[in-house]
């Protein structure tokens, strides 16, 4: 009998059994110099999956996979299925493999933090890739002291900045004071701001939250992280208002002022049901026809863009009666 094609599946869990998205998984032929075929795990109904066509046989096909992520660990630590390269056995038909299906469940160590080992520090650590996503070694990081805070526990902060460089992996980490105030000078983004006359590029201003690890890149480059509304629903009659108070985080842990409407949208759906009013730290639902709505929290500012880039930040269900 030939072999058959066969949809072949990979599920990404980190050591905590949760998904991993966006691990590349290559596939080789059994001695792992042939290249297959490829796919990147992706949500499917809250899992990390990547699926490919390989062929299979009563007499099962060995492949090789690789898997790649990086921040992710696929060395062997948490067990065989951890291992990358590794062989796996595609069936055909699926019913002959051991499971009853070509699946296969792989675990990748994840990247935790480092926290600092001060309590009045804060560990800021990260990885940096190139334009062609490679790990980006040598890139040299400033962070200059702001003298703020200026004496901790009776000793003088002092020192004009602090040279960071990324590793072989594009990695590279800091001790930075909780709450204290810094710029950072990033090499790439200075070289790719600057135009050719050699315009001055102001740095970027770092507050440090007080906890005891961050990601470096969320630090240097923040977004708005999340929305919050209290309550978490509304219920109005027609004509009748609420107001919601709305706290607005970063991704760098720093709470921005009131609603921060540089930094975010607020937007009703279907506006001839309820509209929105907006204050200074909050919003008012105006109850116009009977009907159920909700508002939707948006990024405005899109200065640093990222990916992926969600659809809401928060949405706010909103019931007229």
């Amino acid at each position: 009998m030939a072999p058959t094609p066969e949809t072949v599946k990979f599920y990404l869990t980190d050591q905590n059994t949760d998904p991993i998205l966006g691990v590349l998984v290559r596939v080789f032929d059994a001695a792992g110099a042939v290249f297959q075929t490829q796919d990147v795990t992706v949500d499917v109904a809250g899992d990390a999956v990547a699926e490919v066509t390989l062929n299979g046989d009563t007499v099962p096909i060995s492949y090789t996979i690789r898997m790649s992520k990086t921040g992710v660990a696929f060395d062997g630590s948490l067990g065989n299925d951890s291992k990358s390269p590794q062989l796996i056995d595609v069936y055909s038909p699926a019913a002959g493999a051991p499971t009853g299906k070509n699946d296969f469940d792989i675990q990748g160590e994840t990247f935790t933090l480092p926290a600092a080992i001060d309590a009045r520090l804060c560990r800021a650590s990260g990885f940096f890739k190139d334009a062609s996503g490679r790990p980006l070694v040598g890139l040299d990081i400033k962070i200059v002291n702001q003298f703020r805070p200026a004496v901790v526990d009776g000793f003088a902060i002092m020192g004009e900045r602090l040279d960071l460089r990324t590793d072989e992996n594009g990695y590279a980490q800091v001790d930075l004071y909780r709450g204290g105030e810094y710029c950072a000078w990033v090499q790439s983004v200075q070289t790719a701001m600057a135009d050719p006359e050699g315009a001055i590029v102001f740095p970027r201003d770092v507050v440090v939250p007080d906890q005891t690890s961050i990601n470096l890149v969320d630090l240097l480059f923040p977004v708005v992280g999340t929305v919050g509304y209290t309550p978490a629903s509304v219920s109005v009659a027609v004509d009748g208002e609420q107001e919601v108070t709305v706290v607005v985080t970063g991704t760098d842990k720093r709470v921005l002022a009131g609603i921060a409407p540089s930094d975010v949208i607020y937007t009703v759906d279907d506006p001839t049901i309820a509209v929105v009013r907006l204050g200074a730290d909050t919003v008012t639902i105006v109850g116009l026809t009977a009907g159920s709505t909700q508002l939707t929290a948006t990024r405005k500012d899109l200065t640093i863009v990222t990916v992926p880039t969600p659809a809401a930040l928060a949405v706010l269900p909103i019931t007229v009666t």
